[in-house]
């Protein structure tokens, strides 16, 4: 019996060991497979940023207000806390930085410790963005308009959470207060794969379309050994013209960064081929970077590089301290970051009313693998030929055991099967002739490649000169662009040239109905409305128009009649049911206010407006069940709905002021009064009168609560008013529709200044810009704030003395702040006021000595009174950060130096005058910038062959005119230095080089400026050569250079 038991004893032993090895496998390889979130605060070394400019943006940049700059960089660090939000499974770690505009600060491949998106170790601001400051690396989202978007250096909206299915998000979110839109993007890591998710979301929740702008900005850090892998086989400018990629007209393989060492800076929008990935690899390192996501959804694929010369390389000291220079690959929605201009099929594209636009994306590591010619969320694979074999490897970015199968011109040469855990490789060569046909696919097309050109697309990006818009198109689609592109001036005009030519042009008047609804001048967008339903009385689109211009004005009859039939057609059925759904809850009728939500939803189920009333309706009802439904619906594509969150509140009967908890963007009281503003446009008074009572310091706030309670308690309303006028004017901003009859009425009641100030801020926001400056003269001399006169001055079309006026008496309330300074000695230049200007930046440099901003406008100042030495002298101690006048410095630095040499040169103090001539070449660093790429130096090289030809030393002289002789301009075209590449050709005796370039000038010289001024030079007709030195606004001082030069 012993026996057995010790043998029972043993098995059980057995058993209990192998099941507690099965048990800890089990719990290792569940760990493995976990992915885990945490927050935490890093102290890095931050160069911060700060002077937010109080004059508003609307004198520079309409398209971004109400943001304001900020004008101030540090140069020196500081420590400063962070929160860090770490996204970590077995084989990533991805970092996100929701205090610097919720972007991923990097992301690391265990494996190798590469980071596959660049990590910048210290948070450097520069002067950059939309508003200025910028950081560099990581994965930044651009929403908006083209640009940096507003909010990519400050707070925004966030949370985190585990998933039910083991996963991880952050999800960061903002709302885009121009648009009045709000974006979020989820990123999501889960526990067994080598990638993480961006699922981004994008709501116009405006009746009108806005704007539409996104691209997410990768970062990779740059080598000399990185090669990129972009399918296409061209790439579009900014402007839309189409070049060959990769190989370009030059030869040059644009796919090996290295070879990207000419010219300036380089964006390169790849296009061509229907492929869903790109990225890069480092061949030294062997390890590499790239981007997954359906085309349709991402089409746009960009390469931006910095110059390769100087001109780019000071910015890896500029933006980073020891992580090196960085290239961004980057992923948009579009084919290209579009700037109008050019002729060509690429334009502006608008984000339509009560849409909600959803995608996903992947960013991902691999190795070893030596390229990528075929991606997928399941692996990236490579292929290389080398003579008769081809090598194939594959990097797994998740588990699979799925068969591999490789065919050599239709015969399959391989069949294995592959179980591969994520980051692991697989390397086999085939043997193969170089033309043959080559298809690897995994499983059931999991990962696919093929060596036939099956991919490549029949869309033609060329401009075809035969393919023209009538006139009355053009100016249709100018304006239709220029609406687009948030330049409503810009559209009136050309929609005004067009209705002058064609009256009845619906496109037209539609578009100009649209423009009037902005400036909320309802009854004329009715009156554009109602001309082109004399023509057309079923136009959807006018009927739409038609149908929100009533509702602006609370004729909700006539409102819904037209939302009824605009909804008739499928383009505008859910935004018109979802408006009439909002009416009718404005109305108190719940049925109704439920029955078109619904209707809404059936033809848009992320119609978020109609969401939202059916959360109203369903509380109100007490309908717990539904409006839960309603959450969850809302909770899988906007996660952060302040909305939806409030409801919660509201339904749980808590206090609503913990609604702010969640808010913690920058502009939290933008979002807050956004919100009850939302309520007021359903007719939700009380919870809107709510939400504004909590949001307190606010001014605009105060504004509509005044307004909302007037008839009720005036008293009260008068007290808010009160506040607001002896609160501080700084940042108010007025820019909402809504805002200007609220304005309009405290205007007519109260005699302060700044409600005036206000509303004129509001007339020039939708585009009133004769109501605002009517009010800013009714002003006066009363207010006592010193941004009214700056942003009078700047905004008024009135003659010099009026402006000198309000500039002087800025700079006497606040002669503490070096931009009033800055921008009073700017308006005295561009006023052609040298001497005053020298003198009061004198003033202002003495009092700022280590602002450069101020060195910079004074130097150009001393330039243009020709103080050149005092201009150099203080250049040389200018320490230049760069900024919006940064340009600008290489400029003055070389025009003193010229100019003063020029003056030694009449003087025949040609050895002195050779020094500056040398020097005016250089590009001092210091000044924040750096040497380009054949720099055009042919005005100095000419004059220093000058110089040596009279100092007698012949052989330096010809050496300097054969430097100028053989420039090769990388543009190609006649330029003001042509004229000395046309001397320098007779200097060194070649007469038929000369002849030729003569005779190219004067073919030319009918439609370029340049080459009409060569010849009148050449000429001599100095009427002629006043002329167009007065058209093209060049320096009389070129000029006298240009004369002085000609033998």
């Amino acid at each position: 019996m012993w026996n057995v038991l010790n043998i029972d004893m043993g098995l059980l032993k057995y058993i209990v060991s192998t099941f507690i090895g099965f048990l800890l496998c089990a719990s290792n390889n569940l760990i493995a497979q976990t992915a885990t979130i945490t927050e935490e605060t890093r102290s890095l070394d931050t160069y911060g940023f700060h002077t937010p400019n109080p004059v508003p943006i609307l004198t520079e940049n309409t398209k971004i207000f109400p943001y304001y700059k900020f004008e101030g960089y540090e140069h020196d660090s500081r420590k400063k806390n962070w929160k860090v939000i770490k996204l970590e499974n077995e084989y990533i770690e991805v970092y996100v930085l929701p205090e610097i505009g919720g972007k991923v600060w990097g992301a690391i491949e265990k494996s190798t410790g590469n980071e596959f998106l660049y990590r910048n170790e210290v948070v450097k601001f520069r002067n950059i963005s939309m508003r200025g400051p910028w950081t560099s690396g990581g994965i930044e989202f651009n929403f908006g308009i083209i640009g940096h978007h507003p909010s990519t250096a400050t707070p925004v909206d966030y949370k985190i959470q585990k998933n039910e299915d083991g996963s991880v998000s952050c999800i960061v979110g903002n709302f885009d207060l121009p648009s009045r839109t709000y974006w979020q993007v989820e990123i999501r890591l889960e526990g067994d794969k080598a990638f993480f998710e961006t699922n981004a979301s994008w709501y116009n929740g405006t009746p009108l379309s806005q704007s539409y702008y996104n691209w997410m900005t990768g970062a990779a850090v740059a080598t000399d050994d990185l090669e990129f892998f972009i399918p296409g086989n061209g790439y579009l400018e900014h402007n839309g013209t189409w070049q060959k990629w990769p190989i370009d007209n030059q030869g040059r393989n644009l796919a090996m960064y290295r070879n990207n060492d000419f010219g300036p800076a380089k964006s390169y929008h790849i296009v061509g081929d229907y492929q869903n990935y790109f990225g890069g690899y480092y061949h030294d390192r062997k390890v590499g970077f790239g981007h997954w996501s359906s085309y349709e959804q991402m089409p746009g694929q960009k390469l931006w590089l910095w110059a390769l010369s100087r001109a780019g390389g000071i910015w890896e000291d500029l933006l980073t301290d020891t992580d090196g220079q960085y290239i961004e690959f980057q992923a948009g929605r579009l084919f290209n970051q579009y700037f109008p201009g050019a002729e060509n099929p690429v334009s502006q594209v608008g984000f339509d009313p009560y849409v909600l636009d959803s995608w996903q994306e992947l960013w991902f590591p691999f190795k070893q693998i030596g390229g990528m010619e075929a991606a997928s969320e399941y692996g990236v694979l490579n292929l290389e030929r080398n003579g008769d074999t081809a090598y194939i490897g594959i990097n797994a970015l998740q588990t699979f055991n799925e068969p591999l199968k490789i065919f050599v011109n239709g015969k399959e040469v391989v069949s294995q099967q592959l179980d591969m855990k994520p980051m692991e490789v697989f390397e086999t060569d085939i043997s193969c002739n170089q033309g043959d046909s080559i298809e690897v696919v995994l499983g059931n097309g999991k990962l696919y490649y093929t060596s036939e050109n099956v991919t490549l697309l029949k869309r033609d990006f060329v401009h075809k000169p035969e393919v023209q818009r009538s006139h009355m198109e053009k100016l249709y689609h100018k304006a239709s662009e220029a609406m687009k592109y948030r330049e409503y001036d810009l559209a009136e005009k050309k929609l005004g040239e067009l209705l002058s030519l064609d009256p009845t042009h619906t496109g037209a008047l539609l578009l100009s109905g649209e423009a009037e609804y902005r400036k909320t001048n309802y009854d004329k967008a009715l009156g554009y409305a109602n001309k082109v339903l004399q023509l057309d009385t079923y136009d959807s689109k006018v009927n739409y128009l038609a149908g929100i211009s009533y509702r602006a004005k609370n004729d909700a009859v006539n409102a819904l009649e037209a939302l009824g039939w605009a909804a008739r057609s499928i383009a505008y059925r859910s935004v018109a049911f979802a408006q009439m759904a909002e009416i009718y809850l404005g109305m108190d009728n719940l049925d109704q206010a439920e029955s078109y939500a619904l209707q809404a939803l059936d033809f848009n189920a992320h119609n978020l407006n109609a969401r939202q009333v059916l959360l109203v309706v369903y509380r109100k009802q007490k309908q717990t069940e539904a409006l839960d439904l309603q959450l969850q619906q809302i909770e899988q594509v906007s996660p952060i709905n302040h909305m939806a969150k409030l409801e919660q509140l509201l339904m749980a009967e808590k206090d609503i002021t913990a609604i702010q908890g969640d808010i913690q963007n920058e502009f939290a009281k933008e979002t807050l009064l956004e919100l009850a503003l939302g309520y007021l446009s359903l007719g939700q008074k009380d919870v809107a009168q709510e939400l504004l009572k909590i949001n307190g310091g606010d001014s605009k706030t105060k504004l509509f609560l005044a307004a909302l309670i007037r008839d009720s308690d005036i008293e009260k309303s008068d007290a808010l008013l009160e506040e607001v006028d002896k609160a501080a004017p700084d940042f108010v901003f007025p820019y909402r529709r809504e805002m200007i009859p609220v304005l309009e009425e405290i205007v007519g009641v109260h005699d302060s200044w700044k409600f005036k100030y206000y509303l004129a801020q509001n007339y020039l926001a939708v585009g009133l810009r004769d109501k605002a400056t009517q009010l800013l003269e009714e002003c006066g001399n009363q207010p006592d704030y010193a941004p009214f006169y700056m942003f009078r001055a700047k905004i008024w079309d009135k003659p010099y003395g009026d402006l000198l006026s309000d500039y002087t008496t800025a700079l006497n309330l606040d002669n503490a702040s070096w931009k009033n300074w800055d921008d009073f000695i700017r308006f005295h230049q561009d006023s052609g006021k040298n001497e005053e200007a020298a003198k009061l930046g004198k003033k202002a440099f003495k009092k700022f000595p280590d602002n450069y901003n101020v060195g910079l406008s004074y130097a150009r100042a001393l330039v243009a009174i020709q103080s050149y030495t005092k201009a150099i002298s203080v250049l040389s101690g200018l320490r230049i950060l760069p900024f919006e006048h940064a340009s600008e410095s290489k400029k003055i630095y070389s025009e003193a130096h010229l100019f003063l040499a020029k003056q030694l040169m009449d003087k025949k103090q040609f050895n002195k005058a050779a020094q500056l001539l040398e020097a005016s070449k250089e590009w001092p660093e210091h000044l924040g910038i750096g040497a380009p790429y054949n720099p055009d130096n042919r005005i100095p090289d000419y004059l220093l062959g000058l110089c040596y030809k009279n100092l007698g030393d012949i052989d330096k002289a010809k050496s300097y005119f054969e430097s100028v002789s053989s420039y090769k301009s990388t543009a190609e075209q006649i330029s003001k230095n042509t004229f000395f590449e046309l001397l320098a050709l007779g200097e060194i005796g070649e007469k038929d080089s000369q002849g030729q370039l003569f005779d190219k000038i004067k073919s030319a010289a009918i439609d370029n400026k340049n080459a009409g001024l060569i010849l009148a030079l050449y000429n001599k007709d100095i009427d002629q050569v006043e002329s167009l030195r007065k058209s093209q606004g060049i320096d009389s001082r070129i000029i006298q250079i240009m004369e002085y030069s000609m033998p």
